[in-house]
Parts: structure tokens; C-alpha cells; sequence
């Protein structure tokens, strides 16, 4: 019976082991989450009603160009293929303040889809519906941090 023998490879100086000879495989970048994501400042680009949103944290303001403006502090939940957002309007026309609003939305890098039922709605949308007048949904475009688009 032929005894196996092991070939031994050549000292390689100032080595101890062979595992001393590679990098250790770089670990996989963290996903960041829908909140991280949605951070900053993001400009309407279509939608019939026109906005600029403010999101520091879990806080949003949002500014419509008619000059209504909502603040308040919301929650995010990855639902699927959307996130359901639901904004607590702390600050607002006063037939609002105090109500939740039920949204979901979808982030593509710097372009954010967000759909809206009313404040105070019982029932979240669940789809981009701009022909449904009960919703309001969005286009924004995220704003570069020295101002641009």
C-alpha cells in the first residue's frame, strides 16, 4: 500500500501560516434603511400639488406652494414592495392638527414616489392612483446638499 505523502509548499519568508498570504474578504457594505433613505430635502418634480419636504430624523415638514405647511413627527414600515409611512401632524390648518396620515412611498435613489389618503382616512392607499381625487400622490426629486437638483 502507497503512503500518501503531502507536498509541502516553500517558506515564504516573514510568514507564519498560508492564511497570513490573503485579505480577509471585505464584509458587505450595510444596507442602509427606508430611514436613512428618505433624509433631506426633496423638491416636488410632478403631482398636482405642488411641495418641498423637509425629513431631519423621524420629523417632516412639508411645505406646499401655496403656502400651507404641515410639521409633524411619522413612523416608516417596509410593507412589501412600498413603505408605508404614517405622519402625525403636530403642527397644520387646525381641521388637521392632531390626525394621522396614512401614506406609503417608494425610493429610487434620489427620486421618492409618495401617495397620500387624506389626514384622518382609516384606509392607507395602495397604489399610485393620480386619478383618484380621495389622493394625493407625488414625484420628488431629492435636493443636492449645496442646493441643486
Amino acid at each position: 500500500m502507497a503512503r500518501a505523502t503531502r507536498a509541502r509548499s516553500p517558506a515564504v519568508p516573514g510568514y507564519a501560516h498560508l492564511e497570513d498570504l490573503w485579505d480577509e474578504p471585505v464584509p458587505n457594505t450595510p444596507r442602509h434603511s427606508a430611514l436613512d433613505l428618505i433624509q433631506g430635502v426633496w423638491q416636488t418634480v410632478t403631482g398636482r400639488r405642488p411641495a418641498e419636504f423637509l425629513v431631519s430624523g423621524d420629523h417632516i415638514t412639508v411645505h406646499f406652494a401655496d403656502g400651507v405647511i404641515y410639521m409633524g413627527s411619522f413612523t416608516l414600515e417596509q410593507a412589501g414592495r412600498h413603505v408605508h409611512m404614517s405622519i402625525r401632524i403636530e403642527e397644520g390648518p387646525a381641521h388637521h392638527k392632531g390626525l394621522v396620515a396614512l401614506c406609503i412611498c417608494e425610493m429610487d435613489g434620489d427620486t421618492l414616489r409618495w401617495c397620500t389618503a387624506s389626514p384622518g382616512h382609516a384606509d392607507r392607499p395602495t397604489a399610485f392612483d393620480d386619478q383618484n381625487p380621495q389622493l394625493l400622490c407625488l414625484t420628488l426629486r431629492r435636493e443636492s446638499r449645496d442646493g441643486r437638483r
